[in-house]
């Protein structure tokens, strides 16, 4: 999922008082609708579908990467990981409160035909970082406490995870614009399950320790926006085209 997340960021393109206004306008409206990702297995398009700025689904051609979005006002309340059968593989559910801030985080899905429960639960401090308890067990139950976390920002993007339960995470982004920069609840849920999204702009690095993840350099379009990037995951390496 963090992979789909970040292939969405912000800058604010300064032209010339003449065209400002027009440039920023339409630099709002962009939407990515379609990304092609090349790899030594071959090639995938994943397809981007919306509701004006509400994001309904991100499917691949192959099936693999099949999630459908819903949303309860400007907020995304469940996305729903799906087979190519059409059924239900996991569920990630988000609850807000009357702030419009993310509350609680619950992911179910199967383990070993069981239904596994994961939740988060999020405080926010006054120095801007967001404090995370975690917790586990069946589907209907997450009692069982399972660690704690501390999240850091930078420009609106999370910038480290610091973890009990799973590795700690410190992220380098960009100055351009991501290409979920205009849609819309992304923002909100860009630090669940352990790990950090930028979304305001791009992902460069991911370090965990004294390890290096994940790398991409990219390639932009006059507005600022990644048409092309090279990446690699983990040992993966593979190309990532945008187009919106």
């Amino acid at each position: 999922m963090k992979k789909i997340l970040c292939l969405f960021g912000a800058l604010t393109i300064l032209l010339s008082s003449c065209s400002s206004d027009d440039s920023s306008n339409a630099s709002d409206s962009v939407l990515l609708k379609k990304v092609v990702l090349t790899g030594t297995e071959g090639k995938s398009t994943v397809n981007y579908k919306y509701d004006g700025n509400k994001l309904v689904s991100v499917i691949d051609d192959s099936g693999e990467i099949n999630m459908h979005y819903t949303y309860t006002g400007s907020s995304i309340t469940k996305i729903e990981f799906k087979l190519p059968d059409g059924s239900v593989e996991q569920t990630n559910t988000f609850t807000y409160g009357t702030d419009g801030k993310l509350a609680t985080f619950l992911r179910v899905e199967l383990d070993n035909d069981e239904l596994r429960g994961y939740k988060e639960v999020y405080t926010y401090n006054a120095n801007g970082t967001v404090s995370v308890k975690s917790y586990g067990g069946d589907d209907k139950t997450q009692t069982d406490a399972s660690g704690t976390a501390t999240i850091t920002f930078i420009n609106g993007d999370v910038s480290e995870v610091t973890s009990t339960n799973s590795p700690n995470h410190k992220y380098v982004y960009d100055a351009k614009n991501n290409a979920a920069k205009n849609v819309l609840g992304l923002d909100k849920i860009s630090f669940v399950d352990g790990e950090g999204t930028g979304v305001f702009h791009n992902e460069v690095s991911d370090t965990s320790g004294e390890t290096v993840w994940s790398t991409y350099s990219y390639t932009y379009n006059s507005a600022g926006y990644p048409e092309k990037s090279v990446d690699d995951v983990e040992g993966l390496k593979y190309t990532s085209e945008y187009f919106y």
